[in-house]
């Protein structure tokens, strides 16, 4: 019995010895656990430094008398929803969470934090720091040359042919917004990435010719986007974001997600913010920024917002720039047109309409009807008033 006892203790040891020396970050693993719709605190985070004036959103006495409507109600609590937030004309209409969620909760972005590079690209654009999206990764980042001609525009529609991950919902992503697996392999590709950074996977990286061009959906291609943003700026990427969107925005602070050492926030996952900062981050990506300081020149944000996709594009719920597309268009139903999503796992969504200016913001731990979800929102706030000038200077979410 000693003897066998001896036996299966070697065992034991020289497997976790082993699981170690091949991925020595599996303490870090089991220390920060799978990412949590809330935040707790639990590993490393950098800071994203929120403005100065946060701006009030709301009138109280209008969003403390509304409840959610029938619809929006059982969407809500049938998909273990956590917060559900609506804003028109800039002013918060609704406010809902679940019991132990609350204002100043931080939430999950999950992969919306990949729109955010997106925008970050097209504001690059913007400042002169990028060509066009047509500039090769090459062009910024040398030791990528054996990717030969794989382009920014490659790389921010997912479809650069990378070999790297399954494209599944791991750490973050959520390659259709409809198939979700949690399941983690903590010695592959991907759990290196989200641990150890960029640098620990660049060498394996390679480039598949017969799907380039096609879409495939890699948590790494938002990281070398990432990458090109801090070489092109010399700062950090989570200094750029809230520079460029978060203050200007004003939005409080919050925290991105980052491997257990000296590497970059994770580009693809992860900010934790409170559901009211993400409804400002809303406006101000549907409004183009502020009055006085657009976000984008006019074309630009008309094209990462794909706002002139056509529409037989738009039913086949449209990956654009790292940001996606849809349309609504059931009969009977009182809201119409097009809108653009950021989105990520469990059915985390930002969605943007600004032709109605309605922004709205859900989080929760299962996926939540996309399209009904819109109709029921709409619904919900009732009759719609006068619409002030999209630049008004007076907006009421100043």
């Amino acid at each position: 019995m000693r003897n066998l006892f001896l036996v299966v203790t070697f065992v034991i040891t020289a497997s976790i010895v082993g699981a170690l020396i091949h991925a020595p970050y599996l303490t870090n693993l089991l220390l920060e656990g799978y990412p949590g719709l809330v935040f707790s605190g639990r590993g490393e985070y950098s800071r994203i430094e929120g403005g100065k004036d946060t701006r009030q959103l709301w009138n109280g006495d209008i969003v403390a008398g509304k409840q959610l409507g029938h619809d929006l109600n059982q969407l809500f609590r049938g998909s273990d929803g956590a917060a559900l937030l609506v804003a028109r004309d800039g002013q918060l209409e609704l406010e809902h969470y679940r019991p132990g969620i609350r204002a100043n909760t931080k939430l999950n972005s999950y992969s919306m934090a990949k729109s955010l590079v997106g925008a970050l690209i097209f504001k690059a654009i913007a400042e002169g720091r990028i060509g066009t999206l047509n500039a090769r990764l090459s062009d910024f980042l040398p030791r990528y040359h054996r990717f030969g001609g794989v382009s920014l525009r490659a790389l921010i529609t997912m479809r650069a042919g990378l070999k790297f991950d399954n494209g599944r919902s791991n750490f973050g992503s959520d390659a259709t917004g409809k198939d979700i697996d949690k399941s983690v392999n903590p010695f592959g590709p991907l759990a290196r990435l989200h641990f150890r950074g960029i640098e620990s996977v660049e060498g394996e990286l390679s480039i598949r010719e017969q799907t380039s061009g096609a879409f495939s959906y890699q948590n790494v291609n938002t990281a070398l986007l990432g990458e090109v943003l801090e070489e092109v700026y010399g700062q950090p990427l989570e200094v750029l974001l809230s520079e460029k969107i978060w203050q200007p925005a004003g939005a409080s602070e919050a925290f991105w997600r980052r491997p257990p050492r000296e590497a970059s926030v994770s580009a693809y996952c992860c900010i934790y913010a409170t559901a009211r900062d993400w409804i400002r981050i809303g406006i101000f990506l549907s409004e183009n920024g502020t009055a006085s300081t657009p976000f984008l020149p006019e074309p630009l944000w008309r094209e990462f917002m794909g706002l002139d996709i056509p529409m037989s594009e738009l039913r086949k719920d449209h990956y654009g720039h790292h940001i996606r597309q849809n349309v609504l268009d059931r009969p009977g139903q009182a809201l119409q047109g097009s809108f653009t999503y950021l989105m990520g796992q469990n059915g985390q969504v930002l969605y943007l309409m600004p032709q109605h200016r309605l922004v709205v913001y859900r989080a929760g731990e299962g996926l939540q009807l996309l399209h009904s979800t819109l109709y029921a929102a709409w619904e919900t706030l009732g009759p719609q008033k006068p619409k002030p000038s999209l630049r008004n200077e007076s907006r009421a979410f100043h």
